[in-house]
């Protein structure tokens, strides 16, 4: 066994229980004996899902990107696996592009836009000019080199509860000995020997910025590029191939919306988080047409009126509101009594 670390760092660093996934894969193999323990270690990353820091970085961006004349927002999803900065960590011969701050995997922004240049340099050879306006001069050596008119933004891996973004796989070299030089031919003798190395499954968001009409543009050529292409090492072995899928979109932006909602009832007073529980009663109403299922929110509405004497003025004028959205709803040809009535109680709170 050949140790790879200092004693010294070996203890705290088999002892902790907060490691980044990047930082295990650079420097986490402590000793090397064989391909055995490669394999455990890559085993160890395998197992690793999103942290909650990851997690929240990634709504984050997603929040940041979500301006519609400005970004363009697309999620796709791998059909098979990923192979992405395998030419990194030369000395454990198994790379993978991870982020330094969250250890997850992404694919950088240069990656993403040169698979749409090489998609349309192959397919729209007529549109060289235009090309070269929407990606910049393909050669920056030229004296008369321009930049693109759209930015290619690193694509993040989408995390999902319960989800993990690697996935264990390997290579098997069939002759080595032939490959390193130290044998003149390959033979069908050979032994094959196994070499591990990490891939990631799931989904990426991939980010495009610029003028709206430049950015749908190259957005419809990156779903091409993915989809016939793909992305990646080992593209002919059916690696690195993607689908857009728009569910995965309206799903983060549901879940957004539910969490800042979370966050704002959080922070509310009694008074406010109670208005708000009847005015979303109220919509939830309105958006079935119910209005004669309003019998348990009258009841509310009225236990608000008996305590609302006490409430802030800004609270009081919000109940009272509230009672006339309900009472414009629930009786709209203004006949019944029993509903004018509330409205009188409630605007002598």
């Amino acid at each position: 066994m050949v140790a790879l670390v200092r004693k010294k760092v070996d203890a705290p660093f088999r002892s902790s229980n907060c490691i980044n996934p990047s930082l295990l894969l650079e420097k986490g193999l402590l000793s090397l004996d064989g391909e055995n323990s490669k394999k455990e270690h890559l085993q160890k990353l395998v197992a690793l899902p999103a942290s909650a820091e990851y997690k929240t970085a990634f709504n984050r961006w997603f929040d940041l990107t979500g301006d519609d004349s400005r970004f363009q927002q697309a999620a796709f999803t791998l059909k098979n696996r990923l192979l992405i900065g395998m030419n990194g960590n030369a000395g454990l011969e198994t790379g993978c592009c991870l982020s330094r701050n969250y250890g997850m995997p992404y694919i950088p922004g240069s990656s993403v836009k040169g698979v749409v240049r090489n998609w349309a340099n192959s397919n729209l050879n007529a549109f060289s000019d235009d090309i070269e306006e929407l990606l910049g001069t393909d050669d920056s050596e030229q004296p008369s080199r321009i930049s693109g008119i759209v930015t290619f933004h690193d694509a993040w891996w989408i995390p999902k509860d319960g989800g993990k973004p690697f996935v264990l796989d390997v290579v098997t070299t069939h002759h080595q000995a032939y490959y390193n030089g130290s044998q003149d031919e390959p033979s069908d003798t050979d032994s094959p020997i196994p070499n591990h190395l990490l891939a990631v499954q799931g989904s990426f968001l991939f980010v495009l910025e610029g003028e709206p009409e430049a950015v749908q543009t190259c957005q419809r050529m990156l779903e091409e590029a993915l989809e016939h292409n793909g992305i990646g090492a080992k593209t002919a072995a059916g690696y690195g191939y993607m689908s857009q899928s728009q569910t995965l979109i309206d799903q983060k932006k549901s879940e957004l919306i539910r969490l800042e909602e979370e966050v704002k009832f959080a922070a509310m007073t009694k008074e406010e988080r109670d208005i708000f529980s009847m005015r979303s009663e109220l919509n939830a109403q309105i958006e079935e047409n119910k209005p004669d299922s309003s019998g348990l929110l009258r009841e509310q509405i009225k236990n608000a009126i008996e305590n609302g004497k006490s409430w802030d003025d800004k609270d009081k004028l919000a109940l009272q509101d509230l009672v006339r959205q309900c009472v414009r709803f629930w009786d709209p040809k203004k006949k019944n009594k029993k509903l004018k009535d509330l409205i009188n109680k409630v605007d002598c709170i």
